[in-house]
């Protein structure tokens, strides 16, 4: 007999088994009831489960820390990024993706002149809009001790994609691991 067997008289098996809706025999004496049962484990079923969910944890927790190195880049450029400066979108790069519905997304790019010196600054992200519009002055603060690094308030989707890749990430991860401990513990 194991730990987990309790040895119960008649009269309590009779009202654990009424409780369940079990029926029982009349010719016993003492039975003894196993409470917590021995799950059988499954390896080759947990194996084939880890195999599915990693790859998507993988990709889960890279748009993740994608996301939060992202907001972190930002949040450092506008704490550091103190001069304003007038500068202007100064080109529009197009780019076309490779592939049968050959999407267009586009980058802009802004010139600025800070100390009497020119510089441009490539977003670090694209969009399906075709915005800001080329020409236009943008208010764009710069660092310092470091011009190259600029915060411009005016362009929100850097950051717009910076939290969906957080969000998706971590909605990913959520969800893969929820139905992983959910299919396992089942």
């Amino acid at each position: 007999m194991d730990n987990n067997n309790k040895k119960y008289e008649k009269d309590k098996v009779y009202e654990i088994a009424s409780k369940y809706n079990i029926i029982i025999a009349d010719e016993f004496d003492k039975v003894y009831v196993n409470e917590k049962p021995d799950k059988k484990k499954n390896t080759g079923g947990n194996i084939l489960l880890i195999l599915f969910a990693l790859p998507w944890i993988l990709s889960g927790a890279l748009f993740f820390f994608s996301g939060m190195s992202n907001i972190c880049y930002f949040v450092r450029s506008k704490i550091i990024c103190t001069e304003l400066v007038q500068g202007e979108v100064s080109d529009i790069k197009q780019i076309v993706s490779e592939g049968r519905n050959r999407t267009i997304r586009y980058k802009p790019v802004f010139s600025y002149s800070f100390n009497n010196e020119e510089y441009t600054y490539e977003a670090r992200s694209s969009s399906h809009k075709k915005e800001p519009e080329l020409g236009k002055k943008v208010d764009i603060y710069v660092a310092p001790d470091s011009p190259d690094t600029v915060y411009i308030p005016e362009y929100k989707t850097e950051r717009k994609n910076a939290v969906s890749s957080l969000i998706l990430g971590g909605s990913i991860i959520t969800v893969i691991l929820l139905l992983y401990f959910k299919i396992r513990n089942s």
